[in-house]
């Protein structure tokens, strides 16, 4: 297990940058990957300033696991990253490897996956496609853990807060941050486009069950 105290968030940044992305995502999976830096942004708000990286810690929709190996690298005892598209798992174990670290991957859609953990870390679809992925990775999230860190579009604000109250949960902290995201797809017109996100922690109010 990695000692947290021993990585500073510069060193975490660095060894997340060197991790593959996929080179041909699927827009309509939204495949966006969360930048190394708004990723260790994620990581020390949640393992320093709450100590909620210490022992069972999920990734939904982990894509090429840049979350989730990081949450190993900061020490989780035990990390497991879902995702339903098989090539991006692939990837995520390859990843995994460089980086010295053990995740446990999961190829499921977060529909079909249930357990029970003490963190939930992701970086969702917004929404842009496909309409409300991003609540459901969010209604999915409060029954697998008490805490989620989520990484959503600053323009969805609003909405989000509103959904999460009425699923008898609370923002306790909003981080607003300006994400890069590379030239990926054909309708992208520019190498580099930075996103305005907003980085959640959101806390469950009642306990529910699985």
């Amino acid at each position: 297990m990695a000692d947290k105290t021993r990585l500073s968030k510069r060193q975490l940044e660095t060894q997340l940058s060197r991790l593959k992305i996929l080179d041909k995502p699927d827009p309509k999976l939204e495949q966006y990957p969360v930048s190394s830096e708004s990723a260790s942004e994620l990581l020390y708000m949640a393992g320093f300033e709450h100590n909620d990286l210490d022992s069972r810690v999920v990734d939904l929709g982990t894509g090429t696991g840049r979350l989730v190996i990081g949450a190993a690298l900061m020490g989780a005892q035990e990390t497991v990253g879902v995702d339903m598209d098989e090539q991006s798992l692939a990837l995520a174990r390859e990843n995994a490897e460089t980086a010295g670290v053990k995740v446990v991957w999961i190829h499921s859609d977060i529909e079909k996956f249930n357990g029970r953990f003490d963190t939930v870390i992701m970086n969702p679809p917004y929404g842009t496609r496909t309409s409300h992925a991003d609540t459901r990775f969010l209604g999915k999230a409060f029954q697998l853990a008490p805490v989620v860190y989520s990484i959503h579009k600053s323009a969805t604000r609003d909405f989000l807060v509103q959904f999460v109250k009425r699923s008898d949960c609370q923002v306790d902290q909003v981080r607003s941050m300006s994400m890069e995201i590379p030239h990926l797809f054909e309708f992208h017109q520019k190498k580099q486009k930075r996103v305005e996100v907003d980085l959640y922690r959101i806390i469950r109010t009642r306990s529910r069950s699985v």
